[in-house]
């Protein structure tokens, strides 16, 4: 009871200088208004960034809408008349639905999205959908996923790169600042250690820090576009990672300073380390995947185009066959029947083209798997980019949050296909009831991406711990424990 009573007048003590000296000196102010400046831009981009594309899905949405009512109207339309008979051919037969629905499938935007825009900006985040349509790398360049970690001048651009550089320049000179003043022997007289003083002064910074990020957070949740996922439950997700980030850097400072060398040594190491972390680390971890990276945009297309024109030149009853093999529930007694009425040998040949295509497309796939999984691999060595990549996750703009959903538009797609497929092969015409039947879709997010945070902030902050040990064994070698 004693020892404690005597350690929190110390405490109240330092943090009193320290907070004091923070507000006499310059530096403070200055940094943290370059940083708020700046985050307010970053705060308006990332703005800009969400409300456009939640304005093209709230048009979407109200395209369809718009199409599914007036076709179901249409149901109802006078066949009197010939513009009646039109519009009635058009409600009921499923090859004009299919065509006039539009029918998209979506990625719904994070609470966090204008904070961390990821790779929404480049990303294809909505899928037409329909018997004939499919999503295919024409529709979207493939780009090397370690490059697109990063790259926009968003809030967590900043807290990623800007932070570490204020933490810097606010603790650069702490404990040279002590042995130039001569001030640290007596420090060491009257308290025995250093330790204590230094952890008590990096923490008030690291809290100043933290305060900043949670500042800039709460504005970012309160700006967002209306319609977003407006989940709080990412906020302690969001907050951890920051702060588990920021403890990172204070740890890898407080190893640096433990060595007792001058400021501009200090200062020259903790800058080397910054360009380190954040920019050689970085670029070398992305010149690898570049290396393993082939664009095959353009051959796709290409390839495309030769296996649509392939498969229409197939003999009729081949191309049937081909369709029937693969879906035997769609054969019966009109199984071969083409004629006029009939859109048999036309989804027989979009899912034969489809399905030509896709293996294709699956061996590309599995290479960029592998890819993926090289760039994750590195994250254990490049704290900075799996910081970013946490952030893009809790803010579902990551790529990996692309590439399930681009999996989930493929799911829906089939759902719809063969939706449709069944009015087309048992001659069947769209009533009330199919109108209502129509499958809907409903957008999910990765279930697995709370445990993939909390392991990213366990590892951040072991990583913290470790610095942090290894200074205080520094300081004790040296004597100033």
């Amino acid at each position: 009871m004693k020892r404690s009573y005597n350690i929190l007048p110390f405490i109240k003590q330092v943090l009193q200088a320290e907070i004091h000296q923070l507000m006499r000196s310059a530096v403070l102010p200055v940094l943290m208004s370059i940083f708020f400046v700046a985050a307010a831009i970053a705060l308006l981009y990332g703005r800009s960034v969400s409300v456009s594309q939640r304005a093209t899905l709230d048009s979407l949405q109200a395209d369809y809408r718009q199409q599914y009512t007036k076709l179901y109207e249409q149901l109802e339309a006078d066949t009197s008349t010939p513009k009646g008979k039109t519009d009635r051919i058009a409600a009921t037969y499923p090859a004009v639905v299919d065509f006039r629905l539009h029918r998209s499938v979506y990625h719904q935007p994070g609470i966090f999205s204008l904070l961390s825009i990821g790779m929404s900006d480049i990303a294809r985040y909505y899928y037409p959908i329909s018997v004939k349509g499919g999503y295919v790398p024409v529709e979207e360049k493939v780009n090397n996923p370690e490059q697109l970690l990063s790259g926009n001048f968003d809030v967590a651009f900043l807290f990623i790169y800007l932070l570490p550089l204020i933490a810097i320049c606010l603790s650069y000179n702490l404990l040279s600042q002590e042995k130039e003043q001569g001030t640290l022997s007596l420090l060491l007289v009257q308290h025995g250690s250093i330790t204590p003083i230094l952890l008590i002064r990096l923490l008030v910074r690291f809290l100043i820090l933290v305060a900043g990020i949670l500042v800039i957070s709460i504005a970012g949740i309160l700006i967002a576009p209306a319609g977003n996922n407006s989940s709080w439950r990412e906020l302690p997700a969001w907050l951890g990672v920051c702060s588990a980030y920021i403890a990172f850097w204070m740890s890898l400072i407080w190893f640096i300073l433990s060595w007792n060398a001058t400021a501009a040594v200090n200062l020259i190491s903790m800058l080397a380390t910054w360009l380190l972390l954040l920019i050689v680390i970085p670029a070398g971890c992305r010149f690898m995947a570049n290396q393993s990276y082939t664009d095959q945009t353009a051959g796709n297309a290409s390839l495309q185009r030769e296996i649509a024109w392939e498969t229409w030149e197939l003999p009729q009853k081949q191309l049937l066959d081909s369709f029937y093999t693969a879906y035997p529930q769609y054969r019966n007694q009109q199984a071969y029947d083409t004629g006029a009425t009939s859109s048999r040998r036309a989804m027989a040949y979009y899912e034969l083209v489809a399905r030509r295509m896709q293996r294709v497309i699956d061996i590309q796939a599995a290479a960029q798997r592998e890819n993926m999984q090289a760039v994750k691999a590195s994250f254990y060595y490049n704290p900075a980019v799996y910081a970013q990549a946490l952030l893009n996750s809790i803010a579902r703009t990551d790529a990996g949050d692309y590439d399930r959903f681009r999996e989930q538009a493929d799911v829906f797609r089939s759902k719809w296909k063969h939706f449709f497929y069944q009015l087309h092969f048992n001659d069947q015409l769209f009533t009330v009831a199919t109108y209502k039947a129509l499958p809907d879709y409903s957008p999910v997010y990765n279930i697995n991406g709370p445990a993939q945070w909390q392991r990213g902030f366990i590892y951040l902050l072991l990583l913290g711990a470790g610095w942090l040990t290894a200074g205080i064994i520094v300081l004790k070698f040296k004597n100033l424990k």
